[in-house]
């Protein structure tokens, strides 16, 4: 009788850590792409445009790709009244983003054009903070993709590409 009043209230507990834990840690990781969202939105006088139908999108990419991406999240800021310096924008982003994030990926142009992408790793996924500035025009997405298909695509990304099975039937190279 005794062990049964433990057993309840520590599988409820359990219970409750199972489903709470998960979504406590993507509340997390949202909170990255609202912070660096916010930040420039305070430092450029301006406001996203969310896009509608995310979680949809994300839905969609998740089945397409087998699992491979999820939690995708874009903001897209158009025109921007004070067109930022590209150097100041990649420090607001990174600064925002904090030391967990580092630079993947890093593509400047002489005309102002800057494209970066943060990893963060994460389990066995990887996150990525996509900042993609263009004239007066800004990008911001967030996605969390699979490690392992990552890194098979960046040791051989055409061999990724062309035998990856989605969902055709036709059985490829497990990525």
């Amino acid at each position: 009788m005794r062990i049964a009043i433990v057993a309840v209230p520590a599988a409820i507990v359990l219970t409750a850590a199972a489903v709470l834990l998960p979504i406590t840690a993507r509340a997390a990781s949202n909170h990255d792409f609202d912070s660096v969202v916010s930040a420039v939105e305070q430092r450029y006088s301006t406001h996203a445009d969310r896009v509608p139908l995310m979680g949809f999108v994300s839905f969609c990419a998740w089945t397409a790709s087998g699992g491979g991406v999820r939690g995708m999240k874009v903001a897209e800021f158009d025109h921007l009244a004070a067109a930022p310096d590209p150097d100041d924008l990649e420090k607001l982003v990174s600064d925002t983003l904090g030391s967990a994030w580092q630079p993947f990926v890093k593509e400047r142009s002489r005309s102002g054009v800057l494209n970066v992408i943060y990893a963060q790793p994460d389990g066995a996924a990887m996150r990525m903070m996509i900042a993609d500035y263009d004239h007066g025009e800004l990008d911001l997405v967030r996605i969390e993709v699979n490690g392992k298909r990552l890194a098979h695509w960046v040791h051989d990304p055409e061999s990724s590409a062309h035998n990856h099975d989605y969902g055709s039937g036709q059985t490829g190279v497990p990525d």
